[in-house]
């Protein structure tokens, strides 16, 4: 016969197993519609962005469009293989249809406006033109969303996990996150695509700068990003680790036995906060004993001390699931 603890022990591990499979389900949905929304994008940015250049002079028309289309394979295949280096560059990609999108419908707009005579212009193709343009900003949105939701942040970080590991990603500081990373996004796309589209309409000095000086600009962005989704809390089989370059300056274990309590974070509490002020949820992690951490400064990232921490406060992108998953690991939570 099986013990009444035993049997509450077997409901509890079904109970996580099939959160973790609606959790597995739900982030493969996410991946999927990330790579058909992104399928379809030479259909309208593609196309919205050929109309708006198709007068141009030079081969413009011909460095877009064939610059388009390397940029939309690199995407794909980045949507294809969930890694933390291509969660970078497929949510750079992604940010950075919103503002092509939006140059388009601006671009399409003032031709229309400007060549307004029915002896000048087909005023249906116009029409169809701003639709056009107006579908694809729709489209650029909707892949941005995507593409910086939390599922798929989880599951492209999650693809560098080793053996039983589960890495989760942390939130970025708030500043960072809204406004420091878009603006970096759209100026690393700015810096691909400025140097080739001058050289294209035979601005060489110009295009020769611009490429030398959006190389600096793209390999620059391309570190910072990738070191901000480098920070992550992974469930190893012993507990659980910090990585976090911002607040540490190393990856500190916390074993599942020196761990008292995992659960949001009390109103008040003396714990020290490692959460670089990330807006969301804050949780707190108590541990039996004070562990030393090599702490930055906040005022200079390359000064560090090490510092006693009891109890800590640290904001991840999904709490509630990274709650469920150190239950599931047996670690004291609540």
């Amino acid at each position: 016969m099986i013990s009444g603890e035993s049997s509450d022990s077997l409901k509890v591990g079904v109970a996580h197993g099939l959160n973790l499979g609606k959790m597995l389900v739900m982030q493969t949905r996410a991946v999927w519609a990330l790579r058909a929304l992104w399928f379809l994008l030479p259909l309208t940015v593609g196309q919205a962005a050929s109309d708006a250049v198709s007068s141009a002079e030079h081969a413009v028309p011909f460095v877009m469009t064939a610059g388009l289309w390397v940029l939309w394979a690199a995407g794909m295949v980045a949507s294809m293989v969930p890694l933390p280096g291509t969660l970078v560059a497929i949510r750079i990609l992604a940010v950075g249809t919103l503002p092509l999108a939006a140059w388009t419908l601006v671009e399409l707009s003032t031709v229309e406006l400007n060549t307004v005579e029915l002896n000048t212009v087909d005023i249906s193709t116009g029409g169809d033109r701003s639709a056009l343009a107006i579908a694809a900003l729709i489209h650029a949105f909707a892949v941005a969303i995507v593409a910086l939701n939390v599922l798929i942040g989880d599951r492209f970080v999650d693809g560098g996990s080793y053996g039983d590991e589960r890495r989760m990603l942390l939130r970025p500081p708030s500043l960072v996150g809204y406004f420091l990373v878009p603006l970096l996004a759209a100026a690393m796309i700015a810096a691909v695509t400025a140097g080739p589209l001058l050289v294209a309409n035979k601005n060489w000095v110009g295009g020769v700068v611009a490429t030398v000086l959006g190389a600096g600009v793209i390999a620059v962005g391309t570190r910072a990003l990738h070191q901000l989704v480098q920070r992550w809390i992974v469930f190893v089989p012993n507990g659980m680790v910090l990585h976090d370059f911002l607040v540490v300056t190393e990856p500190v274990l916390f074993r599942r036995t020196a761990i008292e309590r995992l659960g949001a974070a009390i109103d008040g509490s003396p714990a020290r906060d490692l959460s670089n002020k990330a807006a969301g949820l804050l949780l707190e992690c108590e541990l039996t004993d004070p562990a030393p951490l090599g702490l930055r400064d906040p005022a200079d990232r390359k000064a560090a001390n090490l510092t006693d921490v009891r109890r800590f406060l640290f904001c991840p992108s999904r709490p509630g699931e990274l709650l469920n998953e150190a239950e599931r690991r047996n670690i004291a939570t609540d």
